[in-house]
């Protein structure tokens, strides 16, 4: 692993990088996260993202190769949000700023950042994108799968373009910022989560226990026809509060709250209370078709 060790020789603020340099810079990021390794994470993808902005500032030979030699170390570069880190890496560089300040603040933000974009995109706006496109695609329709390609990339590269702007315009004064709300921009988005759980778990709500009777008043009911009478939406209610339960009073991790959910659905449709998924065990309750 190569190591930027020592001090820029040349301290002179460079000339302040055009829009043109910074969405390169930005367009490159996309391909970060294709080196990931065990060693280093993203930090190939990241330095090679930089390469065009740090050849532009730094005009001697050594002090690139010390720039991009520090640029090599660790550093989590997959989150769409990482632009927001380039940027303000980059004005740090552009001041000729110590290495080791610029080490300290690309290490900090960038783990504050690529988190806060898992929970955002991977866990919530992909989600609810690919819910949509889904819905869209029933019967063998293309079009959900070409507007969630074409959302996806729209919405990812305009971020990009505007964070890695941002970012470099606003320099350390937005990483101060975001480091102080960074908790509760997390805490935001996990609440966030749990509405976007909800909300799937009453769309699918007339699936849950279709196949568990309830004697109503002369009749036969399913479980979740019964439900509708007394309290409509009360399964997609206690869902969601038991995500809540889980992900704000428990403090699990989302993917630990969709395991637990994945685990209750299997139960539900061993013992019979999935009608579409017919029990492997004979229960009295189930109805027979």
């Amino acid at each position: 692993m190569v190591v930027g060790t020592g001090v820029y020789k040349d301290t002179n603020e460079a000339y302040p990088l055009d829009k043109k340099i910074l969405g390169k810079v930005a367009l490159r990021s996309l391909f970060a996260g294709a080196s990931t390794n065990g060693e280093t994470a993203e930090s190939i993808g990241w330095a090679w993202a930089l390469a065009p902005a740090l050849k532009k500032i730094h005009t001697d030979e050594e002090d690139l190769a010390l720039s991009m030699g520090h640029h090599l170390e660790y550093v989590n570069a997959a989150s769409p949000l990482t632009t927001f880190t380039m940027g303000v890496v980059l004005s740090l560089e552009v001041q000729k700023a110590d290495p080791e300040t610029i080490r300290s603040v690309r290490t900090a933000l960038a783990s504050a950042v690529d988190g806060l974009g898992n929970s955002l995109f991977r866990f919530i706006l992909v989600p609810l994108l690919a819910m949509i496109c889904i819905a869209l695609s029933a019967n063998g329709n293309v079009t959900g799968a070409v507007l969630m390609a074409v959302c996806s990339a729209v919405v990812t590269i305009a971020l990009r373009m505007y964070l890695i702007n941002f970012g470099y315009a606003k320099g350390v004064r937005a990483a101060e910022s975001f480091m102080k709300n960074a908790d509760a921009l997390k805490h935001a988005s996990s609440v966030a989560g749990v509405f976007m759980l909800g909300a799937m778990t009453v769309i699918s709500f007339y699936e849950i226990s279709s196949a568990f009777t309830v004697p109503a008043a002369g009749n036969i009911r399913t479980l979740s026809g019964f439900g509708e009478l007394v309290l409509p939406g009360m399964l997609g209610l206690i869902a969601v509060a038991l995500a809540y339960r889980l992900l704000v009073k428990k403090n699990r991790s989302p993917f630990v709250t969709v395991i637990i959910f994945a685990v209750i659905a299997v139960l539900l449709v061993v013992l019979g209370f999935a009608g579409d998924y017919p029990s492997i065990l004979n229960l009295p309750w189930v109805i027979k078709g």
